[in-house]
């Protein structure tokens, strides 16, 4: 924020207390004469925005708001006034003196697209949306055992790819229509009561009422450079008017883990032992008769976790007021012994009717969690310790991995887990208040203020230990990790909202200001006076050896913003957004973002030539298009860093502390920014049986943001500097059907069903040609870099060699050869992979020329399947969800440095002579070129999943009436018991990895 701005926070201040002003005076003045205040609402109390309210027999008349409230001046206090809204009856109230009125609207069709939904900064009723936005009930989130209200979302909206952790307490990864940034922020902004949060893990998902996906463009340029990645809009919920009420909900559960690959066992593993040791010339053998099963190291280490969890809130008002406050408390053990996570939340909520033109309220959310945590690398440990190896010998000492000769690369699981010492705790703190003044007759002023406070601390303590010859520790050492982050958000709005004649007018102007502080610190620190008691885990009892890093991160960014909604009769709609935002990320250059949109919405269905069929209840035709930004780069992006050295100077060799320049200055970053259109259709059908939606959608990513790898001559530090190098394209169609019928008042139903398609595409390159983009690459691909950013290409796809068999016999490698009789593999072994040569480089031997596109991480299809059945006081709900055409790197095949245990599919599909195997290579996977990146690692990520399956019975009311309890439910729940895939590792769901990795 530059000095102007600041100095125009005041003035603002200023104006929001004038018009206060303004509107409380016409309130004394009115109060005499006959003008009528209320509000609308549905059968469910939501509120109803763009009511039409006329006094009967004039023309007289406005608009209900965003929040379903109205002002009207009548002509006599006797009035009659008359309410209508598309798909709801018409309704006449006699004021007979009254001069505060709510009226319930009975919606007199279709209620899909009649529900209100929450776009920015205000309300819509679906079928005034012209973008794509979905609308799901809190309760429908709640009734789920879920941790994380995300994951409750996982195959119930088009569109939107859930990829859940399993770490207890764990949030998920969510792309939203395909990935269209690399080195920018992936994940959608979420915004819980008007605060912007990164994440929602510190949620109560009892305490959510609605959730609101915003798709396309259109519906997210009013949130500008944060909104590039999709906007997710949280509403918690509020008190009841006239009503106290205490509710509770919980539920006491286990989980189980499923789809761990199933091992070798001890005598298989000996077996193979052997053949590798032969391979590679070794004289130190296993003797396998002497093992049968050996340890199962999964068996060992998992659990059944039990999971419980436990909320209460209250909720009530009276006609001036209402509030909400609940508690809650989860308590979830890992599957992974040892590894467990309990989170207590609170929220209090509070709307105050301060006179009849002015409410006010505020939230307040808190969290509080900690956890025990996973040994880093412990999953991988299981999955390659040795089965020969016992957990502890007869003696009790653990089992030695050198007793056998296995090497320095596999370890004692066990041991691992016992001298594991990693506790994280996390505080969460958010608010906000916020102020609504009706001014005049069409005006209201709004004024929210919000915040949070975020903050974590990890700490991993290892003590001196002497497990086995390759497990132990020589120090008392501690590694402490600290992150927090304070972020203010203050926003001012005007929305004038009238309706006159067939014509309805919403325009918004706003003004926001955010700041987001965050500070990191990491360090270690050795001996000293650091023990096992957590009470001595602190730096500064170390004595030497250690080390300390903090690193203070601030973005600031003020934006102007504007939003036109006409339509006319109800048939014809036009929106149109601008924002303009400015961020202390870039330079002055390029520092603003000017993000326009613009949709419009035709129902068809009102049109004269619809009204004589009874086919169609509602349908409606809409289109949009518009830019947005993605402002997640990384921090002082555009800017040069330095790094501490000591430098020699003069022949004496003086040593001089000093600073050199760890990357050069890159070019002036430009905004990353999305452009795209989405034409959709939206339907009910079969009186209101058949509810259907269709969207085709176009998203290109403009001055796309890539790391390009510097040579190790350029003398800086970092290896990569950041440039705007082209575009990315996704490109799709999404389809979402739901049918629900009663058949009669005992048995009703509900089918759910979407499906969506996207198509990833590196599609343009500032630098010409068809330059490739490397990424990826970790110790399993021997340090090679395993993905590929090119054109025509989804962005990291799989990169490296084609395998077309395996050499059965020496004489196969021999006969590999080109037309010169140069080996293509002259190093290779029987049961060793046969590569493809796929280039014309006039190398004989295949070389990095000869690699090419393996699969796509990225999937193309994801689905869900939604199913409902009441029957009487029992009802039934299974869930389903899965992706399709996508593949996945299996890197823990690959993934070897001596001795580790192998899956009991390779076992049984090995090479281990002429004629085994053509398809599975030998046990050397780590020698050779075998490691290599390659075909064989690449498997299919597809997957079909059981998402839930819940069965419910509701106690009748009549029995629960002397407990003085309302209503009472009891249900038996499965989550993810079973999943259908090819995948031959852990889940096919894979959740963390970067853009390329």
């Amino acid at each position: 924020m530059d000095k102007n701005q600041k100095s125009r926070l005041p003035w603002i201040g200023f104006m929001a207390m004038l018009l206060a002003f303004v509107s409380f005076v016409p309130i004394n003045a009115r109060a005499q004469s006959a003008s009528v205040n209320g509000k609308v609402i549905d059968a469910s109390g939501a509120p109803l925005a763009g009511v039409s309210v006329t006094e009967k027999g004039t023309t007289n008349g406005t608009a209900t708001d965003a929040s379903g409230a109205f002002s009207l001046k009548v002509s006599s206090a006797n009035a009659t006034l008359v309410f209508t809204s598309l798909g709801f009856k018409s309704q006449e109230k006699a004021l007979a003196g009254s001069t505060d009125v709510t009226i319930v609207l009975e919606a007199s069709g279709p209620t899909e697209l009649q529900q209100v939904v929450v776009v920015g900064y205000g309300t819509q009723r679906k079928i005034d949306v012209t973008g794509s936005v979905a609308s799901i009930k809190g309760s429908d989130i709640a009734k789920q055992p879920v941790t994380n209200p995300l994951s409750g979302l996982q195959g119930k909206v088009a569109g939107v790819q859930i990829t859940n952790s399993g770490t207890p307490g764990g949030s998920p990864d969510i792309l939203i229509r395909g990935l269209g940034t690399f080195n920018a922020k992936t994940s959608p902004l979420y915004v819980v009561d008007g605060v912007w949060v990164n994440d929602i893990g510190f949620l109560n998902p009892s305490d959510i009422e609605t959730v609101n996906v915003l798709k396309d463009a259109s519906s997210q340029a009013i949130f500008g450079v944060k909104g590039a990645n999709g906007v997710i809009l949280i509403t918690t919920k509020k008190g009841s008017r006239n009503k106290t009420s205490i509710n509770y909900s919980g539920f006491v559960g286990w989980q189980v883990a499923n789809n761990i690959p199933k091992m070798a066992d001890a005598h298989e593993y000996a077996i193979m032992f052997n053949e590798l040791q032969r391979g590679n010339n070794g004289t130190t053998f296993l003797d396998s008769s002497q093992f049968k099963e050996g340890t199962n190291w999964f068996n060992q280490a998992l659990r059944n976790g039990i999971v419980t969890s436990h909320q209460v809130s209250l909720n009530g008002g009276g006609d001036k007021g209402s509030y909400y406050l609940s508690l809650g408390y989860l308590d979830q053990q890992g599957i992974l012994k040892t590894n467990d996570y309990k989170r207590y939340t609170a929220s209090f909520r509070n709307d105050i009717k301060a006179t009849r033109d002015i409410t006010v309220g505020y939230t307040v959310i808190a969290e509080y969690n900690n956890s025990d945590d996973a040994p880093g690398g412990i999953w991988r440990s299981l999955y390659t310790a040795p089965p020969v190896l016992p957990v502890r010998f007869a003696d009790n000492t653990y089992g030695d991995p050198g007793y056998y000769g296995l090497g320095s690369a596999v370890g004692n699981p066990q041991v691992t887990l016992d001298y594991s010492n990693a506790r994280t705790q996390g505080y969460h703190l958010n608010g906000s208040v916020y102020t609504d003044i009706k001014i005049l007759k069409h005006f209201t002023w709004h004024t929210d203020f919000g915040g949070l406070y975020d903050a974590s601390e990890f700490k991993n303590f290892t003590p001196i230990y002497k497990a086995n010859s390759n497990q132990q520790s020589t120090h008392n050492t501690l590694t402490s990790n600290t992150n927090s982050q304070k972020n203010w958000l203050l926003n001012n709005t005007l929305t004038y909202a009238n309706r006159f004649g067939d014509h309805n007018l919403t325009v918004l102007l706003g003004q926001s200001a955010q700041r987001i502080y965050g500070y990191s610190t990491s360090g270690t620190a050795q001996d000293g006076s650091l023990s096992s008691n957590p009470r001595t885990w602190y730096l500064s009892l170390g004595n030497g050896g250690g080390t300390v890093n903090d690193n203070p991160s601030l973005e600031k960014v003020s934006s102007y913003f504007g939003r036109l909604t006409y339509s006319y009769k109800d048939r014809y709609t036009v929106t149109g957004t601008l924002r303009s935002d400015a961020s202390s990320l870039f330079t002055a250059n390029s520092g603003r973002a000017t993000l326009p949109s613009i949709g419009a919405a035709w129902i068809i269905s009102n049109e004269s030539f619809m009204q004589n069929q009874d086919k169609i209840d509602i349908l409606k035709l809409k289109a949009s298009w518009g830019v947005i930004g993605n402002s997640g780069v990384p921090l002082q992006a555009s800017v040069s860093q330095t790094d501490a050295n000591n430098i020699i100077f003069g022949n004496n060799g003086t040593l001089v502390a000093g600073q050199s320049i760890s990357k050069p200055i890159p070019p002036p970053l430009k905004w990353e920014k999305s452009q795209g259109y989405d034409i959709g259709l939206e339907a009910t059908l079969l009186d209101q049986r058949l509810n259907v939606e269709a969207d085709y959608y176009n998203k290109e990513t403009r001055n796309f943001i890539f790391a390009l790898f510097l040579p190790g001559s350029s003398g800086y530090s970092t290896s990569f500097m950041l440039e705007n190098i082209g575009g990315i394209r996704n490109k799709g169609f999404e389809l979402s059907l739901n049918w629900s019928d009663r058949i009669n008042d005992n048995f009703s139903y509900s089918i759910g069903a979407n499906i969506s398609n996207n198509d990833n595409n590196f599609y343009q390159n500032k630098f010409g040609g068809n330059q490739k983009f490397y990424s990826g690459g970790a110790a399993s691909t021997g340090g090679q870099l395993g993905t590929i950013t090119t054109l025509g290409q989804p962005v990291g796809v799989f990169y490296g060699y084609k395998v077309i068999g395996i050499f059965q016999t020496q004489d196969d490698v021999n006969n590999y050869v080109d037309s010169k009789g140069t080996l293509y593999q002259p190093n290779a072994k029987p049961g060793d992979f046969k590569y493809a040569k796929l280039s014309n480089d006039g190398i004989g031997a295949v070389n990095a020329q000869d690699r090419t596109v393996l699969g796509n991480p990225n999937p193309k299809w994801i689905y869900g399947i939604n199913t409902s059945l009441t029957y009487k006081q029992f009802d039934l709900s299974l869930d389903f969800n899965g992706v399709g055409d996508v593949q996945l790197y299996n890197a823990n095949k690959g993934l070897r440095f001596g001795n580790e245990n192998f899956t009991q599919d390779f076992y049984d599909h090995r090479w281990h002579g002429s004629g085994t195997s053509n398809s599975y290579p030998s046990v050397r996977l780590g020698g050779g070129q075998n490691y290599y990146i390659n075909s064989w690692y690449v498997e299919s990520g597809s997957y079909f999943r059981i998402r839930n399956v819940q069965l419910g019975y509701k106690v009748s009311s009549h029995e629960l009436t002397k407990l003085g309890v309302e209503s009472l439910r009891l249900y038996v729940n499965a989550q993810n018991p079973l999943i259908f895939t090819k995948y031959t590792g852990f889940s096919p769901e894979l959740a963390g990895g970067s853009p390329g990795n």
